[in-house]
């Protein structure tokens, strides 16, 4: 089936379609006018992808949803996360209502306080804590960790310290220039799809090490050479290393982000066991970071 037909069966827009193909929901074959041709799986697959994306569900659940052995065990998360954002956005309401009737700031602050933060996530309230750039930070390189709630007195503490350690802690002291070249590479670079393929990538650590093992010796080459040395990339490497080691960044920061949440700690597990796989392969990788 060619894809003007999909787009009429399943009510989506070509663009939707390369969309979803892009992101590793279909695959489908290739003739040889290079024309793809739409499998019936793929035509099934996409009508769920459709009538889900209506029902508001994000691409992340829909690839949970497609590839788990439980399927109604995955919507009925999906269903149980729209109660919780349905309840918020009641409770916010509300909160909005009382404050036209009543401009009365300290009230409204406590109904606030007892009323709606339960149902924020932890990455709500971290961007509400710090916001500006320095939220936005903390949201790309932590935020897919960080979808859950706070529900237990030991997350509780642990957001504490965290939020604490963050508001407490000075920033690393970069140069005008070096914080502008940092800021033109976060710009340039997708960091949501170069954290996925980082996932990816511990996953299945000795694949990724056979299949790549051209291509990762010559980055540690590079890495490890007298040019890269001399570069504005390792200066602020330099810097964000001795502002990690001396901050407590890791005794504080980290330690307490596993605490908050599970699938962060989890990560880290798989990262240490891929890191020391990854150095046993290339022991010149341990001169990186010093």
């Amino acid at each position: 089936m060619l894809i003007k037909e999909v787009c009429r069966e399943c009510k989506l827009t070509k663009k939707a379609v390369e969309y979803y193909e892009k992101q590793g929901l279909i695959q489908p074959e290739k003739g040889e006018n290079n024309y793809r041709n739409y499998s019936e799986e793929d035509l099934s697959i996409l009508k769920k992808i459709s009538v889900l994306r209506k029902l508001g569900v994000g691409i992340p659940d829909i690839q949970s949803i497609l590839t788990s052995k439980n399927k109604a065990a995955a919507l009925s998360r999906c269903k149980y996360l729209m109660n919780l954002k349905l309840q918020k956005t009641t409770a916010q309401l509300k909160g909005i209502e009382q404050f036209i009737n009543n401009d009365n700031i300290d009230e409204e602050l406590e109904y606030i306080q007892s009323g709606t933060e339960e149902f924020f996530t932890i990455k709500e309230k971290l961007v509400q804590a710090f916001p500006g750039t320095y939220g936005i930070y903390l949201c790309v390189h932590f935020g897919r960790f960080l979808n859950g709630r706070i529900d237990s007195r030991e997350k509780e503490d642990a957001y504490h310290r965290i939020v604490d350690y963050l508001d407490g802690v000075d920033d690393p002291d970069f140069s005008p220039e070096l914080l502008e070249y940092l800021q033109s590479c976060y710009t340039e670079i997708d960091m949501e799809k170069m954290n996925s393929a980082v996932i990816a990538a511990i996953d299945n650590i000795e694949d990724y090490i056979e299949n790549n093992q051209d291509t990762l010796e010559e980055y540690l080459k590079i890495r490890n050479s007298e040019e890269y040395r001399n570069s504005t990339a390792y200066q602020i490497q330099q810097q964000f290393l001795k502002f990690q080691q001396n901050s407590g960044y890791y005794s504080v920061f980290l330690a307490n982000l596993k605490i908050l949440s599970p699938s962060y700690c989890a990560y880290m597990d798989k990262l240490e066991k891929a890191n020391q796989q990854f150095m046993d392969k290339f022991p010149q990788s341990k001169d990186l970071y010093r």
